[in-house]
């Protein structure tokens, strides 16, 4: 099964709320949100690692205090010694966070804004530009092409070292490297567009979506330790 949680970010009890998490992640952790300019962006990152400990936990019944999380070369982080892999994105008040036990997993979410997609030509092959250009709705046709892109870069896990114009999507697949990945739009919000990319057909039946509160995943945060997160 693969999970997919989610929340939205709001600007309510901020104070106690970066306490809280000041008392129950590391130094290491609290060090890396401080540098964040903006509240909204600290914020979303505190409430991804909330979404996927409260996911490790409930559904993978996973030890948190025994969780060693370590990042790859290219800087995507991953739990040692364990099948089970993640991918957190946030975009304005959308907080994802997808768990899989089936192989890579990529997420990536968008809230639509306008914009002129001609800026973006480079990031796309001719054929997905045409489709993009040919849509019904040309906006949200290119944030639907965009985060697919992110996602499975994402999955891939080499980050920038693979241009989104290396590679190109046909029937919601694509192949980096030889590897192979599969994509599957998520909706959660009419204003935002998700895709998730797996290395495995992700059917209704086998894809789980959890919408979860910021309080609740507070109150989580409190009863758990999770001094091994960063």
């Amino acid at each position: 099964m693969t999970h997919l949680l989610y929340t939205y970010l709001t600007n309510e009890n901020n104070d106690s709320f970066f306490a809280d998490a000041q008392n129950n992640f590391s130094e290491e952790f609290i060090n890396k949100i401080s540098k964040y300019k903006r509240w909204e962006d600290a914020k979303a990152t505190v409430l991804g690692r909330l979404l996927l400990a409260y996911g490790l936990k409930h559904f993978y019944d996973y030890d948190l205090e025994q969780l060693k999380m370590r990042y790859s070369k290219d800087k995507k982080p991953y739990l040692e010694d364990s099948t089970i892999q993640f991918n957190i994105s946030h975009s304005k008040e959308l907080i994802v966070c997808a768990i899989t036990s089936l192989g890579e997993i990529g997420v990536d979410v968008e809230k639509i804004n306008e914009l002129n997609i001609d800026d973006f030509k480079g990031q796309f092959s001719s054929l997905e530009y045409r489709r993009m250009h040919n849509s019904k709705n040309v906006l949200e046709s290119f944030y639907h092409h965009w985060t697919q892109k992110e996602a499975i870069v994402k999955a891939h896990g080499s980050g920038l070292n693979i241009p989104l114009n290396s590679f190109e999507i046909n029937n919601n697949n694509a192949i980096i490297e030889n590897k192979q990945y599969f994509l599957k739009e998520i909706v959660l919000n009419s204003q935002y567009k998700c895709n998730v990319a797996t290395q495995n057909i992700l059917s209704d039946n086998v894809m789980e979506l959890t919408g979860l509160t910021s309080k609740l995943l507070t109150d989580f945060g409190s009863s758990n330790s999770l001094k091994s997160f960063r």
